[in-house]
Order: C-alpha cells, then structure tokens, then sequence
C-alpha cells in the first residue's frame, strides 16, 4: 500500500539543505549510505501530479517535467558550485521511495513511500540574530503549516562552533515551538551536522577511510552537541513521543578511486572534482561519491536506524575517544 509522507528540511541559510536535497538520489543509487546493501532502496524524482495522484495527460508541455522539472534544476545548480534556498518562499520537491531487499517486517509490509520534502530558506525557520529580511506573512504561515503537518523534521546544520552562530537563539525557539504545538504531526526529528568532509581536507587518500567509520562520525557529533544549548530540548521532545536521531553527511562527498574530500581547489567557489574538457552528467559524477545524505531521508521515512543513526542514548554512552585528537581537532 502507497503511503504518503511529508518531511521538512529546516537550519540556517548556507547551512547545507538544498545541496543534502540535491544529492540524495545519487546517494542513494550510489548506496553511499550507512544501511546495509541488502536493503537496496530505490528513490526517484516524481511529479507533484503523481504524489497527488493526478492522472497524467499526455497532451500536456510537462510530459518530461522529471527530467527538466525543479529537482534536476536544484541538482545543476549544485553542480555548478552550490545553491541557497530563495528566502521569499518555500520549495516542495517529490520522490518515490522504495525497498526491494531485506528489511524489518514493519517495513516490508509498507510501502511504496510517496514523499514530499520541503527546503524552507533559512531566514525564515531559523534566521541569525538580528536579521532583517523582509519575509511575507503568507510564507511564514505556509512554513508553519509544512512543518507542523510533516511527518518528519530534518534540522541541517553546519558543522562550526555552535557557540559562535548567530542562529543558535532562534534553532531553539523553534524546537520549543514544536514541543509546545498541539496540532504537531511529527513524528520524526533527524538532526543532520552538514559538511563533514571538510573535517578531513589534510588527510588526503586516508579521508575516506575515517570518514566511513562509524566511531569517528559518532566522535564528531558528541564533540559538536557539547554547546548545544538546544540539546535538552530535544530530549524533552523525545519524552513526548518524537524520535530523535543524530547523523552527519557531505554533499559534495569524497572522490572516487582517489579518496580524498571532493573539493576540487582550482576551481571557484565550491565545485567536484571533474575531467578536463568533459562535459555533461558524466563530467559531474565520474569522480563524485556524496556521503550519508540519503541517512536523514531514508531515516523520516522509514523509522530505520543505520550505522550512522544515532540516539540520546549512543550520544550519552561512556565510551573512549577512538579517533586521535590531532585528525579531529
């Protein structure tokens, strides 16, 4: 049986939504992910008139809306060197998700999944103190209504100094905002600490190698959440029946073959890795492997915990410090 899901992405401008939101079909078809490889999940780029369920017409100019609707624009945007969320509106993006392989009964007798994720720009969900952006009255309601009626909330942050973000203040208004709504629908929260490669930019072909140890990703997080003055929010909202799960991913990912982060020096801006003088899709991916961005997705739809998923209880756990100081200091 089909099933319908919203998922909301909500953090700080640049924090790294729209490009998690641009790479996940390719994390997933690259199985760039913490799941097993028995789970073989599937997710495609979908109309809204499929999730709506709108019988398709033929006659209509949108018949190849797939291969040239918004989700390929937002890819080639991030393919060109990164891409913001517009902070007039919100943007509705859909997928069809499904597992063709072993997976816990609960699952296996759901499915397909028909999601819709929403990339809300930053100034409006989590704006820096003291902003003044001029945001209509209608998209502020509209961002309401999207996440107090998602199924899931996905908070994407940047891994910095979370003490010195001007966000901080509002990232907790929000969550407080949250346990207090009544009318809330969600069931999920998956906080995602965003551009995690860039923890392993000195460590050349041995980046990967650390990168996809769950250890070290566990590491990162615990040494990331130590100022987060938001963290007990989240576990009271945890009391109150929402999972809560912590991870982290990398857009632009680590290179193929040669390991090393994916991000290519000589270019401007932050672009991949890519031949010389070739152009098109395979100039984009030949060298291109993202990382875990598919985890907070598959993660709000479907309730299952990866290597890389991680509890309150995981995060509190007395366990020594696997990884070296001197790799993630």
């Amino acid at each position: 049986m089909t099933e319908k899901l919203a998922i909301c992405l909500v953090g700080p401008k640049k924090g790294g939504k729209s490009s998690l939101l641009a790479s996940i079909v390719d994390c997933v078809a690259q199985s760039a992910f913490g799941y097993s490889p028995r789970l073989r999940p599937a997710l495609q780029p979908i109309t809204q008139a499929e999730f709506s369920g709108e019988r398709a017409d033929p006659r209509r100019a949108d018949l190849l809306s797939i291969e040239e609707g918004d989700y390929e624009r937002l890819k080639q945007e991030f393919t060109e060197g990164g891409v913001a969320t517009d902070t007039l509106d919100t943007y509705e993006y859909y997928f069809r998700l499904s597992v063709n392989g072993v997976a816990p009964p609960e699952v296996m007798t759901r499915g397909p999944w028909l999601l819709e994720i929403v990339d809300s720009a930053g100034e409006i969900a989590v704006p820096p103190a003291g902003a003044e952006v001029a945001i209509l009255n209608d998209v502020k309601a509209k961002l309401t209504r999207q996440v107090l009626g998602s199924d899931a909330l996905v908070m994407v942050l940047p891994l910095v100094r979370l003490e010195d973000s001007a966000w901080m203040g509002a990232l907790a208004r929000l969550i407080d905002r949250l346990a207090l709504a009544k009318e809330r629908k969600t069931e999920r929260v998956i906080v995602v600490f965003s551009q995690y490669e860039r923890l392993f930019t000195r460590l050349g072909p041995s980046a990967f190698t650390y990168a996809c140890d769950p250890a070290v990703a566990l590491h990162v997080l615990r040494k990331s959440l130590r100022t987060a003055q938001w963290l007990s929010r989240l576990r009271a909202l945890e009391q109150s029946g929402v999972s809560v799960r912590y991870t982290v991913c990398s857009a632009y990912g680590f290179t193929k073959r040669f390991q090393n982060p994916n991000m290519d020096p000589h270019q401007p801006g932050e672009r991949r890795f890519r031949r010389t003088g070739l152009e098109g899709p395979r100039a984009n991916s030949e060298y291109w492997r993202p990382f875990l961005t598919a985890e907070p997705i598959l993660y709000a739809a479907l309730g299952i915990d990866s290597a890389f998923t991680f509890s309150h209880g995981q995060i509190d756990a007395n366990q020594e410090e696997i990884p070296p100081a001197s790799i993630l200091a």
